[in-house]
């Protein structure tokens, strides 16, 4: 069976960086759920950041169908998801809640 153009990439980028401190991010459902129900969400924008502890993150932030972010309060969806769950729409739509490789890590 022939590996996918997206595993080769991964596998590549993992090669030529064997020191990278993450090389990947895990998002629960429940966060992707969150930023494509936003309303006018048209796509998902991702950014590298740097968290309070000095931990490489991935940001995500729903897009409206030009690219632009629909909210840009930055406030972390790992309270949002709380907040969604609640019943409290006050939220930022930014997502950061995830688990790093290393440790969390998937086979490939």
């Amino acid at each position: 069976m022939q590996q996918s153009k997206a595993k080769k990439w991964v596998k590549r980028y993992q090669k030529e960086n064997p020191d990278a401190a993450v090389k990947g991010w895990l998002f629960g459902d429940d966060v992707i759920e969150a930023l494509i129900n936003n309303k006018g969400c048209e796509g998902i924008w991702f950014f590298k950041g740097i968290n309070d502890d000095g931990e490489e993150k991935l940001v995500m932030f729903p897009a409206d169908e030009d690219g632009n972010i629909l909210q840009r309060k930055l406030r972390s969806l790992g309270a949002a998801a709380a907040n969604l769950k609640n019943g409290d729409d006050d939220d930022d739509n930014a997502a950061d809640d995830s688990r790093n490789c290393p440790p969390f890590c998937p086979n490939m």
